[in-house]
Parts: structure tokens; C-alpha cells; sequence
């Protein structure tokens, strides 16, 4: 199997400015940025690969998680994953942080036969909710209401009664006392929730891989 390697730095759950996951022969190695500190990805991938023994140069696949998230972290591992573009054919995959945080929240659901159907909450600043809608089974995370910013009243008027509401832990918690509404509260997303099973990501070329941004042209349509 070729080395893939998975970068993130949407940071959704607060855990790491940057985590990258290694995955060669079907095991995974992880490696983030300790807490607290911004980190260098470029780095964070060089000693990465060392570890394991693979140079950058035979990597032959890339996941990229393209937002919403961080503006910064997002811009660096976006910009990193157009410069590893140039240098080899390099096969490079977008997926959605909604969908990686979705799937990620299904862990301990994944049993064959079992579906969930998944709302991703997230801060958009300015009164406003990132969302999407999955649907989370043990096979494959299919999307059922694509990722948009809206008013959070109008959000929430979306909800469904069969649908898991899902956020970061400190989001939820916000949620919870100001909204007195429930959600799953999830942490511990590192840069190995790419490699998932049955993750909508899609072929990314340089002129195409774009982040999403919280604040930007993405948070306003």
C-alpha cells in the first residue's frame, strides 16, 4: 500500500493547532502539535514520516481537511498541501471538518445496520451556526444537507427530532447553558478522523482546494 499521509488544522475540538496521521500498511501513526502551541505542520510531517521510515518524496496521497475551521490553520495546511502538489503526482483529497466531526462522533455506533443522522454544530461568529447534516452508517458518511452559516435562530428551526446534535465539547457546553439545548460533546479529533471509513472526500487539484473559513466568502452565502 502507498503512504498516505493526513494533515488537519481546522482545530474544531481545540485539541492541536495542527495534527498530522501517517497511514502505511493500514497502520496509523499520529502526530500532533502539543496544546497550547501554534507548531510548525511542515515539521510536524518531516519527523512524522522519519519515524516511519518514509520520504516525503514517496508519499503518494494526501487527505487535507479543507474547513470549516481555523482561519490560519486552515490557510497553512491548504497552502502546504498545494506546495507538496508541485513537487510529484501526488494524489490530493478534500473532505469536509462537518463530515470528519460527524463520523467522529459515530465511533462507538458503528455496528452494520446502525444509522445515524447527524447535525454538526459549530461556531460562525456574528450570531451564526456553521451545520450540515449526515447520515452515519459503519460503511459510509453520506451528506443529506450541505455545509452553510445561517442565524442561529434559523438553525435551530432546522433541527429534526430524529437528528444527533453534535459539537465540539467547549461549543456544547456554550449551547447547553445559553440555548438549553443538547448536544453530544466531542474532543480527541486528531488528524487519523481523516482516514475514516466512508468519509465524502473529494479529488482536489491546486486551483480547486480552497479552505472554508469561519469568517470569510464560505460563512456568508
Amino acid at each position: 500500500m502507498s503512504p498516505t499521509l493526513a494533515i488537519t488544522g481546522s482545530n474544531l475540538c481545540g485539541d492541536a493547532a495542527f495534527s498530522a496521521a501517517l497511514d502505511l500498511d493500514g497502520e496509523i501513526t499520529v502526530s500532533s502539535v502539543p496544546p497550547g502551541q501554534r507548531g510548525d505542520l511542515a515539521r510536524l510531517c518531516q519527523e512524522l514520516c522519519a519515524s516511519r521510515g518514509v520520504r516525503p518524496a514517496a508519499l503518494q496521497r494526501l487527505v487535507v481537511d479543507v474547513g470549516p475551521g481555523s482561519y490560519t490553520g486552515l490557510r497553512v495546511a491548504v497552502t502546504f498541501a498545494r506546495f507538496l502538489q508541485q513537487f510529484g503526482p501526488l494524489e490530493v483529497e478534500g473532505v469536509c471538518s462537518l463530515a470528519v466531526l460527524a463520523r467522529h462522533a459515530c465511533l462507538d455506533h458503528d455496528v452494520p445496520g446502525h444509522l445515524d443522522v447527524v447535525r454538526t454544530l459549530l461556531d460562525a461568529r456574528r450570531g451564526r451556526l456553521h451545520t450540515a447534516v449526515h447520515e452515519v452508517s459503519a460503511a459510509c458518511v453520506r451528506e443529506r444537507e450541505p455545509a452553510n452559516a445561517a442565524a442561529v435562530d434559523e438553525v435551530l428551526s432546522r433541527c429534526g427530532d430524529a437528528e444527533r446534535l453534535v459539537a465540539p465539547a467547549a461549543f456544547a457546553r456554550t449551547l447547553r447553558e445559553q440555548r438549553g439545548l443538547e448536544c453530544l460533546e466531542v474532543g480527541g479529533m486528531d488528524a487519523s478522523a481523516l482516514l475514516a471509513q466512508g468519509l465524502p472526500r473529494f479529488a482536489a487539484s491546486v486551483t480547486d482546494l480552497e479552505p472554508r473559513y469561519l469568517m470569510a466568502s464560505y460563512a456568508e452565502d
